[in-house]
């Protein structure tokens, strides 16, 4: 029996003629690939719903044991006015999906994730100023992950990516950050957006950071590899 389902489009690739294959993340069923059949005309084609971290409703019935599932009335369920216009926040979005659609396996249910992320996209599509968003996302994406940065030392010099600790001693190894990105890491650690939103970062720290943070995310997730998208965020930014 259909039932009503919301979803964050993690992945699209082209099926065949007008079809494609999306991964949608949702909140009851977490990771599930769906087929979806867009029109031949402007007028009844979805390509423009399958952009990436697309807030998206649709009815369908899941099956257990089903490698591709089906749904009808693919619909936007949020509409955004930024996100897919603004180069920066373009970017940010292509980023972001590329980390979630690497890290997130399938099946995996986390409705605490899930809620978040549905929150966030129209947090940086509200966004005066995005420049911190990937930084704060990637901090809060560690948290449901489950291995959220956290301070040993009120007086950290250093903070150690494989224990995930602020810490004054340095660490025996070269998987860490220090000085001025260390400072600037705790000071946006455990804030809401809008108290990140209107902190200044230096471009050097915030390139530096984005850089760490993926590390840090590689490091604890065996599934994660080459970013393609870090690039076009440095570009983008530089």
């Amino acid at each position: 029996m259909n039932q009503t389902i919301q979803g964050i489009i993690l992945n699209t690739i082209r099926y065949k003629d007008n079809s494609y294959i999306c991964r949608i993340y949702t909140e009851n069923f977490g990771m599930k690939a769906f087929l979806i059949q867009s029109g031949k005309t402007a007028k009844t084609s979805k390509t423009n719903l399958l952009q990436p971290l697309m807030p998206v409703e649709f009815e369908a019935s899941i099956k257990e044991n089903v490698q591709i599932q089906r749904l009808k009335d693919l619909r936007v369920a949020i509409v955004l006015t930024e996100v897919y216009y603004n180069p920066v926040k373009s970017a940010m979005v292509l980023f972001l999906d590329e980390i979630l659609f690497k890290t997130i396996p399938d099946d995996y249910i986390n409705p605490r994730l899930y809620k978040f992320l549905w929150q966030s996209i129209q947090l940086l599509d509200d966004a005066i100023d995005e420049r911190n968003f990937h930084l704060w996302c990637l901090l809060e994406i560690s948290r449901h992950y489950g291995f959220h940065p956290y301070i040993e030392d009120e007086n950290a010099e250093y903070f150690d990516m494989e224990t995930a600790a602020f810490t004054s001693k340095r660490p025996l190894h070269p998987h860490y950050i220090d000085g001025l990105n260390c400072k600037a890491l705790m000071e946006i650690l455990d804030n809401e957006w809008l108290q990140v939103q209107p902190y200044q970062l230096h471009s050097s720290i915030r390139k530096t950071l984005l850089e760490s943070l993926v590390k840090f995310l590689k490091l604890h997730l065996d599934n994660l590899r080459e970013i393609k998208s870090l690039q076009v965020l440095h570009e983008v930014f530089h």
